[in-house]
């Protein structure tokens, strides 16, 4: 068997890997070259590459190629002409053109392992197929007969379009051979002419029947029919307009006779969470919110609307399976009784009523009014299986009545008539089943291609060193009272401007799949191509916009601002009680079970549910679409990998060739697109170029939490925030290391640097937290809150590209736990304070505040005689009067959110200077200057395009007056001050001027830092 493939690392242009010198992005060559003749063994294009650079290296060794195809035991006297039409089956790809084929045969069509025939070029045969017919002499001996692919498209001419780890396999005995690197276009329900087609990958299943639902409930089903990869296919002629919209599930009969239904993986859209309808966990005991997965955790079945919030009233109506109203009596004979001081102690005093609180006489329940939704809590919902709800929204009209507000279903068919009093409903199903509030329910018919993408062309920053990345959670982004109000794409969209005002220029979304609850991170993993429903909305029409559409508008949205977003991908672990992957088939369990080389299959796992079985062809080829899908259907700009450890360990062999395959594709259709992998322990060969001896991942940075755990906080080993809070030296030492020699990565050009995340804020807590110690209050003190600037600070100047969790940039403290959604609020009324006043010239520390706090208590003619009161400014006077109007109870907060207000006029300032010179790209240089561990005191200077810059920071718990520290040599002007009054701080420093190399006296502000830049004399 031959062990000489042609090397992937030549793929340069290819895939839009990395070159073999490690260059990315912009840096790949696009030139037009041919297979060369290699006398080792078989040749591939190379992208941009001589044909004399050619290297001999095997992809999977002798023991990985598969076997050579022999089609007779002996050779003939007279070879036989075989004839073989090959065909590259494109798919949605339109931009690829010029296809040829190379093939291990020569001129006569006789074997040759050299490759030498000159490529024959294919033709368009439709439906983005291309074909090509060849003609080969069978002499009867086993050959290893294989072909391959070069196109032109978006990567560059003559670019190698195989992307698995081997050529393409040939058996000259039959007539046609086929390739398709992506299927989402051929697998699922999709559109075919005028007909509608389903594809549906189960296994080993006895039979598989398509069952399809409409808005009324009325079901048709349609038999499918098995081929030999085990993909059950069905064909509805003349039927797609008819069907476009409904929803669908397969009956799935599966190898031991039991039948199931199970949403189909390439649907690009479910039916969703019923609407309005979640599931809350509380402790038992305190009344706190807990994960559903938390030990004795009392369930409650979760009512809410979250938009609406300028109506006079609402309701629940819970009514029988006829549709009758279930009065007051009955709801409490038939749900029993509950301690509703739990939910009073969640509420803070019953903020959110119970609802037998709220039970009117007829049977209607009262909703509480929350944060701008209607909210209610319903006691034990094994109890509310088989009744029907509705919600009911009251408005005043002109005189001052209550008016049953319409609102249809959201379907937007409802003509004006129809619609009047109409209550507010899921669209598919009023009825409660065990699932509701968890399942995402059966898919739906869709065209994906559908939508009109406007605006990605408008240009945005393609050079990910110069880039600055903020971390969101669409669900929670502007969520209010305990996420009762909870955030959706259409809230996200309509703070676009926020961002470009911050200065950040990509976005990256925590997953947006299809998950189980409307109130989920979205870590359970992909069970298919949809877009998580409850990120959808309402429009001004009534219309329901789906997860998917609502993601393609916020996207094209975001690309007209000029910011890049990424998608998080979860490919390492499927977990859930309605995980859809599950048993498709029967007792193989093909999306997860391994074939074992003893025989018999094993699962294999992770601490968060199963790894899929990559070795699996067809489920290596479903995440393989999935993530190629994310680019070219929703056109996100890149993907950042949860936890790849599972995938290329546990996953062995198998995840680590689906990593490089991923990046292979997702590179090749978008030579920008942008990957980044959570990989521990770090791995320098994840960012390597996918090599033809199977080294190297092919990603273009790793994500470094490696920064925050030197720089804020870890659990073995407190980073310089956390001593420095907690009144242990700090290691000043241990942060240049990394800065100066980075653990595991080839370079910080690969980095993603992490100034905080959802893990870190969730699974440990808030950089503001940790900068207060063992005890965080309500309010930071003025040294707290320098140093959480000190962590933002220190990220934006330092290598790597920055990245920071959402409300971090104005000091938000909440915990962000996962399963906790009342933990997810970060509040945003910093935001809306203070419109009319000069916030250049406010001044506000912790001595402002102390002077504030006891002129609240002075009568107004003796706070008009007070000192301190006369020495305000003209500007401070007038916050100060605008507080002192408040009531008591909200000065305090609105005095926060001044700091609030402060911090983000901080981020906005450190982010600009970063973008102000090439000195802070993230693969710029980076030199130690100075540390001292028990001062708390550090300096390093980054450098490029002849601009130097040196950042000197302290986390003492003083200001330093005149710190001796040997400066380099030159002129370095103060440029900025995180002490700056306008951020907070005491505008210690050095006010700006000039400072001589050398032995130089620098003042730094506690828990501060000052940047300064080379300057002429």
């Amino acid at each position: 068997m031959s062990t000489s493939k042609i090397n992937p690392s030549l793929r340069n242009g290819t895939s839009g890997l990395k070159d073999a010198g490690g260059s990315a992005g912009g840096a790949r060559p696009a030139n037009t070259v041919l297979p060369g003749v290699k006398t080792e063994g078989k040749a591939r294009a190379a992208g941009g590459r001589d044909t004399s650079s050619f290297e001999a290296l095997s992809r999977k060794g002798a023991s990985g190629a598969a076997a050579a195809v022999a089609v007779n035991k002996a050779p003939r006297s007279v070879p036989v002409k075989r004839t073989v039409t090959l065909v590259y089956d494109a798919g949605p790809h339109s931009k690829l053109t010029n296809l040829q084929v190379k093939g291990s045969w020569d001129a006569s069509g006789k074997y040759s392992a050299q490759w030498n025939e000159r490529p024959l070029a294919m033709k368009p045969l439709g439906e983005g197929k291309w074909g090509v017919t060849v003609e080969l002499s069978d002499d009867g001996l086993p050959h290893d007969w294989e072909w391959g692919v070069m196109a032109d498209g978006p990567s560059g001419k003559g670019q190698w379009a195989v992307m698995g780890e081997d050529n393409l396999k040939l058996d000259v005995t039959k007539p046609t051979a086929s390739y398709a690197p992506t299927t989402y276009h051929r697998m699922g329900a999709r559109r075919s002419g005028e007909d509608a087609a389903f594809t549906f990958y189960a296994g080993s299943a006895r039979s598989v029947q398509v069952k399809v639902t409409d808005r009324q409930g009325r079901v048709e089903r349609f038999p499918m029919t098995r081929d030999e990869e085990g993909n059950w296919s069905a064909q509805v002629p003349g039927r797609w307009k008819e069907l476009l919209g409904k929803s669908y599930v397969y009956e799935v009969v599966d190898s031991a006779g039991a039948t199931s239904e199970r949403p189909d993986p390439y649907a690009r859209e479910m039916m969703g969470e019923q609407r309005g309808l979640d599931r809350m966990y509380l402790d038992a005991k305190t009344g706190q919110e807990v994960n559903r997965y938390a030990s004795g955790a009392r369930e409650l079945m979760r009512f809410d609307i979250d938009e609406h919030g300028d109506a006079e009233r609402a309701y629940l109506v819970l009514k029988d399976a006829n549709g009758r109203t279930l009065k007051k009596d009955e709801l409490l004979a038939r749900l029993g009784d509950f301690d509703t001081t739990l939910v009073d102690k969640l509420r803070a005093g019953g903020a959110n009523d119970f609802w037998s609180k709220n039970i009117e006489a007829d049977g209607r329940i009262r909703m509480t009014h929350q944060g701008g939704a209607w909210t209610t809590l319903v006691n034990d919902p094994a109890k509310l299986v088989g009744l029907r709800y509705e919600f009911q929204v009251y408005e005043k009209d002109a005189q001052g009545r209550l008016k049953l507000r319409h609102d249809g279903n959201g379907d937007g068919r409802l003509s004006d008539a129809e619609r009047v009093g109409a209550p507010i409903n899921d669209p598919w199903s009023d009825r409660i089943t065990e699932g509701s509030g968890v399942t995402f329910r059966g898919s739906v018919i869709t065209d994906p291609a559908s939508f009109e993408w406007k605006n990605d062309g408008v240009p945005r920053e393609k050079d990910q060193a110069k880039w600055v990345v903020y971390q969101l959670h669409a669900g929670s982004f502007l969520g209010k009272a305990g996420n009762a109000n909870r955030s959706t794409l259409e809230d996200l969209t309509a703070k676009l401007d926020y961002f470009k005002q911050l200065g950040v220029n990509t976005l990256e979304l925590l997953p947006v799949n299809e998950v189980e609850g409307a109130r989920n991170w979205g870590y359970l993993g992909v069970n298919s191509l949809a877009t998580e429903s409850a990120l959808g909305f309402e429009d001004e029409n009534g219309r329901w916009v789906s997860g998917p559409e609502a993601m393609k508008r916020f996207i094209d949205e975001a690309h007209k601002k000029g910011l890049n977003v990424i998608s998080d991908v979860v490919y390492n672990h499927v977990f859930g009680d309605y995980n859809g992957l599950w048993n498709v088939g029967g007792e193989d369990n093909p999306y997860f079970n391994w074939e074992q080389d003893s025989g018999g299959y094993e699962q294999r796992e992770t601490p968060w549910g199963a790894v899929p079985a990559y070795s699996n062809p067809k489920v290596k080829q479903f995440f393989v679409d999935h993530a190629v899908a994310q680019m070219e259907e929703l056109h996100f700009d890149g993907l950042r990998f949860d936890f790849t450890e599972p995938i290329k360990g546990t996953g062995g062999q198998d995840g680590w060739e689906l990593l490089r395959e991923i990046n292979r594709q997702v590179h090749f259709h978008n030579p920008d697109a942008w990957t980044v992998a959570e990989q521990f322990d770090y791995d320098p060969s994840i960012t390597q170029p996918a090599r033809g001896d199977g080294t190297g991942g092919g990603f273009d940075a790793q994500w470094y939490t490696e920064f925050q755990h030197r720089l804020v906080r870890d659990n073995d080993k407190p980073g310089i925030i956390q001593a420095a809070a907690r009144g242990m030296k700090t290691d000043m030492d241990a942060f240049m290391s990394m800065l100066t020699n980075p653990r595991g990565l080839d370079g910080w050009k690969s980095a993603l640097s992490i100034i905080s995340n959802h893990d870190e804020v969730g699974n440990a807590e808030r950089t503001m937290n940790t900068a207060e110690g063992a005890t965080p209050t309500e309010f930071p003190d003025q040294w707290s809150r320098g140093a959480a600037r000190f962590a933002a600070g220190i990220g934006m100047a330092g290598p790597g590209i920055p990245m920071f969790f959402q409300g971090d940039e104005f000091g938000a403290q909440n915990d962000f736990r996962w399963g906790n959604p009342s933990t997810w609020d970060s509040d945003w009324d910093w935001e809306s304070l203070g419109k009319d006043w000069n916030w250049e010239k406010v001044t506000f520390n912790d001595a402002r505040k102390k002077d504030y706090e006891r002129l609240f208590m002075l009568p107004p003619e003796t706070r008009a005689k007070d000192a301190a009161y006369q020495g305000l400014s003209a500007e401070d006077r007038k916050v100060f009067e605008s507080l002192a109007a408040l009531p008591a109870p909200q000065r305090t907060e609105a005095m926060l959110d001044i700091t609030r207000k402060q911090s983000f006029h901080f981020y906005r300032d450190a982010i600009a200077l970063r973008q102000s010179s090439p000195a802070f790209r993230a693969d710029a240089e980076v030199k130690r200057v100075y540390t001292h561990n028990d001062d708390s005191v550090m300096a390093f200077t980054r450098k490029s395009g002849g601009e130097e810059y040196l950042v000197v920071g302290s986390m003492n718990r003083e200001n330093l007056k005149g710190y001796a520290l040997p400066l380099p040599p030159g002129n370095w002007k103060e440029v900025l001050n995180s002490d700056a009054a306008a951020y907070g701080g005491g505008n210690f420093g050095n006010g700006g001027g000039t400072l001589g190399g050398g032995n130089a006296k620098v003042n730094l502000p506690a828990a501060g830092y000052v940047v300064l830049k080379r300057v002429e004399a």
